[in-house]
Protein backbone atom coordinates (compact mmCIF):
# COMPACT_ATOMS: atom_id res chain seq x y z
CA UNK A 1 0.00 0.00 0.00
CA UNK A 2 1.65 3.33 -0.85
CA UNK A 3 1.37 5.85 1.51
CA UNK A 4 -1.02 8.18 -1.03
CA UNK A 5 -3.61 5.26 0.61
CA UNK A 6 -3.55 6.76 4.13
CA UNK A 7 -3.78 9.60 5.74
CA UNK A 8 -0.32 9.80 6.67
CA UNK A 9 3.00 8.54 6.21
CA UNK A 10 5.50 7.23 8.82
CA UNK A 11 9.04 8.93 8.95
CA UNK A 12 11.22 7.71 11.69
CA UNK A 13 10.19 6.75 15.08
CA UNK A 14 7.49 9.30 16.04
CA UNK A 15 7.77 11.46 12.68
CA UNK A 16 4.37 11.72 10.39
CA UNK A 17 3.96 13.03 6.83
CA UNK A 18 0.55 13.99 5.64
CA UNK A 19 -1.49 13.02 3.02
CA UNK A 20 -4.17 14.77 0.96
CA UNK A 21 -6.63 13.31 2.99
CA UNK A 22 -5.86 15.27 6.10
CA UNK A 23 -6.77 18.54 4.54
CA UNK A 24 -9.63 20.43 6.22
CA UNK A 25 -12.41 22.57 5.31
CA UNK A 26 -11.00 26.01 6.82
CA UNK A 27 -7.84 26.54 5.18
CA UNK A 28 -6.37 24.20 2.77
CA UNK A 29 -2.51 24.40 4.13
CA UNK A 30 -4.18 22.86 7.24
CA UNK A 31 -5.64 19.94 8.48
CA UNK A 32 -8.74 18.52 9.61
CA UNK A 33 -8.74 18.17 13.06
CA UNK A 34 -9.89 14.63 12.91
CA UNK A 35 -6.45 12.66 11.34
CA UNK A 36 -4.89 14.16 13.73
CA UNK A 37 -6.48 13.29 16.92
CA UNK A 38 -6.50 9.73 15.61
CA UNK A 39 -2.60 10.12 15.58
CA UNK A 40 -2.92 11.45 19.72
CA UNK A 41 -5.04 8.44 20.36
CA UNK A 42 -2.88 5.83 18.73
CA UNK A 43 -0.17 6.99 20.46
CA UNK A 44 -2.17 6.63 23.89
CA UNK A 45 -3.40 3.11 23.19
CA UNK A 46 0.20 2.04 21.75
CA UNK A 47 1.19 3.10 26.24
CA UNK A 48 -1.72 1.06 27.24
CA UNK A 49 -0.67 -2.06 25.44
CA UNK A 50 -0.49 -5.10 27.93
CA UNK A 51 -2.11 -3.54 30.74
CA UNK A 52 -5.64 -4.37 30.16
CA UNK A 53 -6.93 -1.33 30.30
CA UNK A 54 -9.49 0.55 27.60
CA UNK A 55 -9.61 3.94 26.84
CA UNK A 56 -13.17 5.98 28.97
CA UNK A 57 -12.55 9.63 27.90
CA UNK A 58 -10.21 11.21 25.53
CA UNK A 59 -10.24 15.14 25.35
CA UNK A 60 -8.50 16.93 22.78
CA UNK A 61 -7.31 19.96 23.40
CA UNK A 62 -6.21 22.26 19.72
CA UNK A 63 -4.00 24.46 20.97
CA UNK A 64 -3.55 25.80 17.02
CA UNK A 65 -4.03 25.20 13.71
CA UNK A 66 -2.26 21.78 12.21
CA UNK A 67 -0.14 22.50 9.16
CA UNK A 68 -0.33 19.72 6.27
CA UNK A 69 3.52 19.88 6.79
CA UNK A 70 4.95 16.80 9.08
CA UNK A 71 4.15 16.36 12.90
CA UNK A 72 5.84 14.71 15.70
CA UNK A 73 3.34 12.78 18.19
CA UNK A 74 4.75 11.71 21.53
CA UNK A 75 2.94 10.08 24.73
CA UNK A 76 3.98 9.60 28.59
CA UNK A 77 1.80 8.31 31.12
CA UNK A 78 0.66 10.68 33.88
CA UNK A 79 -0.87 8.70 36.33
CA UNK A 80 0.12 4.87 36.44
CA UNK A 81 -2.05 2.37 38.08
CA UNK A 82 -3.42 -0.95 37.55
CA UNK A 83 -7.15 -0.05 37.62
CA UNK A 84 -7.22 3.15 36.35
CA UNK A 85 -4.29 5.46 34.59
CA UNK A 86 -4.29 8.73 33.08
CA UNK A 87 -1.95 8.95 29.51
CA UNK A 88 -1.04 12.74 28.10
CA UNK A 89 -0.15 12.60 24.08
CA UNK A 90 1.06 15.69 22.62
CA UNK A 91 1.67 16.73 18.69
CA UNK A 92 3.86 19.10 17.60
CA UNK A 93 5.23 20.73 14.39
CA UNK A 94 8.97 21.98 14.34
CA UNK A 95 9.00 22.39 18.17
CA UNK A 96 5.65 24.00 18.74
CA UNK A 97 2.58 21.97 20.50
CA UNK A 98 -0.01 22.17 18.43
CA UNK A 99 -2.38 19.78 20.22
CA UNK A 100 -2.44 17.48 23.47
CA UNK A 101 -4.42 14.88 24.68
CA UNK A 102 -5.58 13.46 27.75
CA UNK A 103 -7.17 9.93 28.42
CA UNK A 104 -8.35 8.20 31.31
CA UNK A 105 -8.07 4.69 30.57
CA UNK A 106 -9.87 2.21 33.13
CA UNK A 107 -10.06 -1.38 34.16
CA UNK A 108 -12.87 -3.03 31.92
CA UNK A 109 -16.30 -3.79 33.97
CA UNK A 110 -17.11 -7.55 34.34
CA UNK A 111 -18.70 -9.42 31.65
CA UNK A 112 -21.40 -10.53 34.31
CA UNK A 113 -23.08 -7.33 35.54
CA UNK A 114 -26.66 -7.26 36.95
CA UNK A 115 -27.67 -4.94 34.09
CA UNK A 116 -29.01 -4.97 30.35
CA UNK A 117 -27.57 -3.85 27.35
CA UNK A 118 -27.70 0.01 26.65
CA UNK A 119 -30.48 -0.22 24.10
CA UNK A 120 -31.66 -3.35 22.22
CA UNK A 121 -31.70 -2.08 18.81
CA UNK A 122 -28.92 -0.48 16.69
CA UNK A 123 -29.63 3.09 14.77
CA UNK A 124 -31.73 2.72 11.76
CA UNK A 125 -32.47 3.09 8.89
CA UNK A 126 -28.54 1.48 8.28
CA UNK A 127 -25.80 3.15 5.94
CA UNK A 128 -27.39 1.04 2.81
CA UNK A 129 -30.56 3.35 3.01
CA UNK A 130 -28.54 6.91 3.71
CA UNK A 131 -27.90 9.43 1.20
CA UNK A 132 -24.54 9.41 0.01
CA UNK A 133 -23.03 13.11 0.47
CA UNK A 134 -20.97 14.89 -2.72
CA UNK A 135 -19.43 17.92 -1.10
CA UNK A 136 -21.07 20.83 -2.99
CA UNK A 137 -18.12 21.37 -5.26
CA UNK A 138 -16.27 24.96 -4.73
CA UNK A 139 -17.17 24.91 -1.07
CA UNK A 140 -15.08 24.59 1.99
CA UNK A 141 -16.56 20.85 2.93
CA UNK A 142 -14.94 20.52 -0.82
CA UNK A 143 -11.33 19.42 0.99
CA UNK A 144 -9.65 16.33 1.36
CA UNK A 145 -10.51 14.70 3.97
CA UNK A 146 -14.10 14.67 3.29
CA UNK A 147 -12.92 13.26 0.14
CA UNK A 148 -11.14 10.71 2.13
CA UNK A 149 -14.53 9.59 3.94
CA UNK A 150 -18.17 7.94 2.99
CA UNK A 151 -21.09 9.25 3.97
CA UNK A 152 -24.63 8.46 3.84
CA UNK A 153 -26.64 10.42 5.36
CA UNK A 154 -30.02 10.01 7.10
CA UNK A 155 -30.97 13.23 8.24
CA UNK A 156 -29.42 16.90 7.30
CA UNK A 157 -26.55 16.97 5.14
CA UNK A 158 -23.71 19.56 4.94
CA UNK A 159 -25.86 21.43 2.18
CA UNK A 160 -28.54 21.39 5.07
CA UNK A 161 -28.26 23.72 8.62
CA UNK A 162 -29.18 21.85 11.14
CA UNK A 163 -29.30 18.55 13.24
CA UNK A 164 -28.12 15.55 11.18
CA UNK A 165 -27.18 11.66 11.83
CA UNK A 166 -25.06 9.88 8.92
CA UNK A 167 -23.37 6.89 8.57
CA UNK A 168 -19.32 7.35 8.11
CA UNK A 169 -16.68 5.09 7.25
CA UNK A 170 -13.18 6.10 6.67
CA UNK A 171 -11.91 5.21 3.30
CA UNK A 172 -8.27 4.71 4.08
CA UNK A 173 -5.93 3.62 6.86
CA UNK A 174 -4.38 5.97 9.25
CA UNK A 175 -1.00 4.70 8.38
CA UNK A 176 0.06 2.05 5.31
CA UNK A 177 -1.08 -1.32 6.20
CA UNK A 178 -2.03 -0.72 9.62
CA UNK A 179 -6.14 -0.90 9.98
CA UNK A 180 -7.76 2.20 12.29
CA UNK A 181 -8.82 0.71 15.96
CA UNK A 182 -11.57 1.27 17.33
CA UNK A 183 -10.98 4.34 19.11
CA UNK A 184 -8.94 6.31 16.67
CA UNK A 185 -12.09 5.24 14.50
CA UNK A 186 -13.97 7.17 17.02
CA UNK A 187 -11.99 9.78 17.05
CA UNK A 188 -11.45 10.59 13.39
CA UNK A 189 -15.33 10.05 13.27
CA UNK A 190 -16.66 12.33 15.71
CA UNK A 191 -14.30 15.59 15.11
CA UNK A 192 -17.11 15.92 12.10
CA UNK A 193 -19.92 16.55 14.13
CA UNK A 194 -19.50 20.04 14.06
CA UNK A 195 -19.53 20.48 10.55
CA UNK A 196 -21.83 18.26 9.31
CA UNK A 197 -24.41 19.66 12.44
CA UNK A 198 -24.00 23.44 11.47
CA UNK A 199 -25.94 26.10 11.57
CA UNK A 200 -24.14 28.85 9.98
CA UNK A 201 -22.71 29.39 6.28
CA UNK A 202 -19.39 28.06 6.91
CA UNK A 203 -18.35 30.47 3.59
CA UNK A 204 -19.86 33.55 5.82
CA UNK A 205 -18.87 31.95 9.90
CA UNK A 206 -16.43 30.64 11.31
CA UNK A 207 -17.71 27.91 13.92
CA UNK A 208 -14.08 26.48 15.16
CA UNK A 209 -13.78 23.74 18.22
CA UNK A 210 -11.11 24.50 20.13
CA UNK A 211 -11.46 21.05 21.96
CA UNK A 212 -12.78 17.61 21.35
CA UNK A 213 -13.81 15.45 24.73
CA UNK A 214 -15.11 11.77 23.47
CA UNK A 215 -16.63 9.53 26.16
CA UNK A 216 -16.01 5.72 25.11
CA UNK A 217 -19.01 3.68 26.50
CA UNK A 218 -17.43 0.93 24.51
CA UNK A 219 -15.42 0.12 20.91
CA UNK A 220 -17.61 0.26 17.75
CA UNK A 221 -17.87 -3.13 15.57
CA UNK A 222 -17.43 -2.35 12.23
CA UNK A 223 -16.41 0.08 9.53
CA UNK A 224 -19.55 1.85 9.46
CA UNK A 225 -20.21 4.68 12.38
CA UNK A 226 -23.74 6.57 12.81
CA UNK A 227 -23.08 10.17 14.15
CA UNK A 228 -26.36 11.81 15.44
CA UNK A 229 -24.76 15.60 16.18
CA UNK A 230 -27.05 18.89 16.91
CA UNK A 231 -25.18 22.21 16.74
CA UNK A 232 -26.23 25.64 19.20
CA UNK A 233 -25.17 28.63 19.25
CA UNK A 234 -25.97 30.83 21.95
CA UNK A 235 -25.75 34.66 20.93
CA UNK A 236 -22.88 36.63 22.28
CA UNK A 237 -21.46 33.39 24.13
CA UNK A 238 -20.00 30.41 22.83
CA UNK A 239 -21.63 27.43 20.47
CA UNK A 240 -21.38 23.93 21.26
CA UNK A 241 -22.24 20.86 19.38
CA UNK A 242 -22.89 17.48 21.03
CA UNK A 243 -22.66 13.91 19.42
CA UNK A 244 -23.62 10.48 19.51
CA UNK A 245 -21.93 7.89 18.19
CA UNK A 246 -23.35 4.50 17.37
CA UNK A 247 -22.94 1.55 15.53
CA UNK A 248 -25.28 -1.83 14.36
CA UNK A 249 -25.73 -2.69 17.71
CA UNK A 250 -26.54 1.00 19.66
CA UNK A 251 -24.59 3.76 20.84
CA UNK A 252 -20.71 3.89 21.55
CA UNK A 253 -19.58 6.93 22.52
CA UNK A 254 -20.61 10.63 22.79
CA UNK A 255 -18.95 13.35 22.04
CA UNK A 256 -19.23 17.79 23.03
CA UNK A 257 -17.31 20.42 21.50
CA UNK A 258 -16.79 24.23 22.67
CA UNK A 259 -16.87 26.57 19.48
CA UNK A 260 -15.41 29.41 18.79
CA UNK A 261 -17.73 31.23 16.77
CA UNK A 262 -17.09 34.37 14.33
CA UNK A 263 -17.74 36.28 10.90
CA UNK A 264 -15.57 34.96 8.19
CA UNK A 265 -12.79 38.08 7.50
CA UNK A 266 -13.66 39.69 4.26
CA UNK A 267 -11.62 38.86 1.45
CA UNK A 268 -8.16 41.47 0.27
CA UNK A 269 -9.64 44.27 -2.03
CA UNK A 270 -13.53 44.25 -0.60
Amino acid sequence: MSGSEAFYRPDGADTYLPTAHTEGPWDPRYQHGGPPGALLARAVEEHLTGTGLVVARITMEILGPVPCRPVQVRARVERPGRRVQLVRAELRHEGRLLMTATAWAVRPAPAALPVGPTTARGPEPGPEAGRPMVPPPGTPWDCGFLAATEWRFVDGGYDRPGPAAAWVRARYPLLPDEPLSPVQRTVLTVDSANGMSAVLDIEKWMFVPPELTVHVLRPPDGEWLHLAAVTEVAPGCAGLTTGTLSDRHGPVARSAQALFVARQPEPPGR
